[in-house]
């Protein structure tokens, strides 16, 4: 009898299912995938004002010129077929030819796709792509289509999708197009959290793909080759069958982070992970929607595509809920579990884009070993690339912008993230920690940007803090986009770089200076991708500094990075070496004098002309007489008569006459000189009768980053 009742209750819930499932594609009259008949009206009405206005022509050209044969594709077909979609929307008076159009597009054309588990890549993703915009046209047009018009459509479409199997490699484009055509026939009625789960795994809970750049526009990012992977959520979304994505936080802060971050100011990738340096970004049609999920987002994307016009179609057209956002310039962006990504003023394409990349938390088959790694830009060009593509080959830490201890390879491709930030005007900090990549050693990076003023020229700092075992060695690699030869100024010292592989801007250098002078550099022509997957693809360029630990096993290495003009006089440098510390002197031609300090020693003192300073790296600015500000990296003392701080514990720090910046890694006071006619703030607080002896006040500081100011 008990197993009767199952029976029974299984039955019933299979026919209550199979119920829910015929109500859901009744109630859902055609079109409804992502857009309904009582809105074209609306969607008209558009069409009088820009950017809708020249969409709507675009696509009324497309339509009328005709659809080449000669060179259809997958591609060329998505595209066409879904301007004619547009074009039976906006005229309604020749709905009846353009539903004509759609048929025999999709009966005569689309027929002649060869979607196939046999070709790879190839012949999956394409297709499938193409197939996805094919099932929104189809729905689209339907009530102009006889039944057996309607059916021969579906039959054909039906046959061909599913010479793809649901599960595979590539999946996303598999539960994209699939999952659009089970929603169409009325099938899935509920959220798909396999496609869910696969869309959060390639961001960071920070918002950054730990893939590479080029596959987070391609893939979440919406591009066109592969529209099917962060297509199928506008359909999910409008249909209301799962609205987990324009609201979701993960991917508000992945779009942000795509259109201003991963991108250098001359709105190309910068280069981390599978990418060729030749691979370029488009106008792709999803870019159009990005303020459906952010507003900021939505002003970055208008700056990436500030000179663009958005192309007609119904996915570029009928998927924005808002219009065009004003253009926003990209800052200086950090992320935790993701890397800084340092830049100057975005409204300046030839100004430098600085990456360290340090991801914590998720990696995939495309990730490279990059814990630490480097990507750089500056006058106009990427200044670095790395391994290229395609898979294990290219992955190697050697072939890529970071370091290594013995040469030997990470034991993860992640990191520990990046534990510490600074950013003001014209400056910019950033430190990863190596963590699970180097677990036998111990590893941070420091990054810092120093932005272009009327006075200075732009550059980068490096600082590797490393610790290892007596006898190892430390490895740093640099990988110039340079296919010649990179000249040697001084030897062990100063390189610069011609910028001659796949640049964009003509008559640009890089000048490397290791400003902590390793034993040897070794350099050599490394491939930049699988040479049997692409054998024609030039070498590059590498820099292999090499270094011994000191009698602690520790080593600190600062390393400048300076872009320029080929043609630009190298920078000027004035080394010295003292017995606890190194000194370099950098002159600028427009007035301003930067001085770098790094402690050879424990004891960490430097004196040097009227400064002393306690701490492991010390940076100093003056243009024209007069003090412009200080970098102190675990310091606890410094003072050069004008501007002065000490510290029971070790602090780091940016500072000038009026503002300070300070992270503390523990509980601890710092010591700053009283101004009679000034106030302190600590993060935007007045301090009250601040305890003062000697004319210096004790601040505590709690564990954290912390903003003081004199007003």
């Amino acid at each position: 009898m008990n197993k009767f009742k199952l029976v029974l209750t299984a039955v019933f819930g299979i026919i209550l299912m199979l119920k829910g499932v015929l109500v859901f594609a009744q109630s859902n009259s055609h079109p409804f995938l992502i857009v309904t008949e009582d809105q074209f009206e609306a969607h008209r009405e558009k069409a009088y004002y820009e950017p809708w206005k020249s969409m709507a022509e675009d696509a009324l050209k497309i339509t009328e010129e005709g659809f080449n044969q000669s060179i259809s594709g997958a591609y060329e077909l998505q595209d066409y077929i879904g301007a004619v979609a547009l074009a039976y929307i906006l005229n309604p008076e020749d709905k009846a030819k353009y539903a004509q159009k759609v048929k025999d597009l999709i009966l005569n054309q689309y027929s002649k796709l060869k979607p196939t588990e046999k070709r790879n890549w190839g012949g999956v993703v394409p297709p499938m792509s193409s197939f996805f915009v094919a099932i929104l046209v189809l729905d689209i047009v339907y009530n102009d289509l006889t039944k057996e018009e309607i059916l021969a459509c579906e039959k054909l479409i039906e046959s061909q999708i599913f010479k793809i199997n649901r599960k595979g490699s590539w999946t996303d484009v598999r539960l994209g197009t699939h999952g659009t055509w089970d929603i169409y026939k009325g099938v899935r009625t509920g959220p798909d959290d396999a496609y869910y789960n696969g869309i959060m795994h390639q961001i960071t809970p920070d918002g950054v793909s730990p893939v590479t750049i080029h596959y987070a526009w391609e893939r979440v990012g919406g591009g066109d080759s592969r529209i099917s992977k962060a297509g199928y959520m506008d359909v999910l979304e409008f249909t209301g069958i799962d609205q987990r994505y324009y609201a979701n936080e993960r991917l508000k802060k992945y779009h942000r982070w795509l259109f201003s971050a991963s991108v250098n100011n001359n709105k190309e990738m910068a280069i981390i992970g599978d990418m060729l340096p030749s691979q370029t970004l488009n106008n792709d049609l999803l870019h159009a929607r990005v303020g459906n999920f952010d507003e900021l987002a939505a002003s970055y994307a208008a700056w990436f595509h500030e000179h663009d016009k958005k192309r007609g179609h119904i996915i570029s057209y009928l998927l924005p809920k808002k219009k065009s956002s004003y253009p926003s310039a990209p800052k200086s962006s950090f992320y935790e579990n993701g890397g800084a990504f340092l830049r100057e003023s975005g409204s300046d394409s030839l100004g430098i884009h600085a990456v360290l990349y340090n991801i914590k938390s998720q990696d995939e088959w495309h990730t490279h070993q990059e814990t630490n790694g480097l990507a750089l830009s500056g006058m106009g060009n990427r200044l670095l690339v790395n391994g290229g593509r395609l898979g294990e080959p290219t992955r190697a830490a050697a072939l890529n912008n970071t370091l290594t201890i013995d040469g030997k390879d990470h034991d993860s491709r992640l990191g520990n993230g990046i534990v510490e930030y600074i950013s003001r005007e014209d400056f910019d900090y950033a430190m990863g920690d190596a963590g699970p990549a180097l677990p036998s050693a111990f590893h941070n990076r420091s990054m810092i940007l120093l932005h272009k003023t009327p006075h200075s020229k732009a550059y980068v700092l490096l600082l590797d803090e490393v610790e290892v075992e007596q006898g190892q060695k430390i490895i740093s690699y640099l990988h110039p986009a340079n296919e010649s030869h990179i000249d040697t100024l001084l030897v062990n010292e100063s390189y610069r770089a011609a910028i001659d592989h796949f640049p964009t801007v003509a008559g640009t250098a890089l000048g490397i200076h290791y400003l902590t002078k390793p034993e040897r550099i070794n350099q050599s022509l490394v491939a930049s991708a699988i040479p049997s997957r692409y054998p024609n693809h030039p070498k590059h360029s590498r820099l292999e500094a090499i270094y011994s630990p000191d009698n602690s096993g520790k080593k600190n290495i600062v390393t400048l990075l300076n872009p320029m003009a080929e043609a630009e006089k190298g920078i000027q440098l004035q080394p010295s070496l003292h017995g606890t510390y190194t000194a370099n002197l950098l002159q600028h031609t427009d007035g301003a004098k930067d001085l770098v300090f790094n402690s050879l020693t424990p004891d960490r003192s430097i004196a040097f002309d009227h400064f002393h300073f306690e701490g492991e790296f010390f940076f100093h600015r003056e243009s024209k007489g007069e003090r412009n500000f200080i970098f102190a990296k675990n310091a606890t003392d410094f003072s050069d008569g004008e501007l002065e701080f000490k510290a029971d514990k070790m602090l780091t720090l940016w500072m000038n006459s009026q503002f300070i910046s300070v992270i503390a890694n523990e509980k601890t006071d710092i010591y700053l000189k009283s101004k009679a006619s000034r106030r302190l703030y600590i993060d935007d607080k007045l301090i009250e009768n601040p305890e003062t002896k000697d004319g210096w006040m004790k601040i505590p500081l709690s564990e954290g980053v912390h903003k003081l100011y004199y007003k």
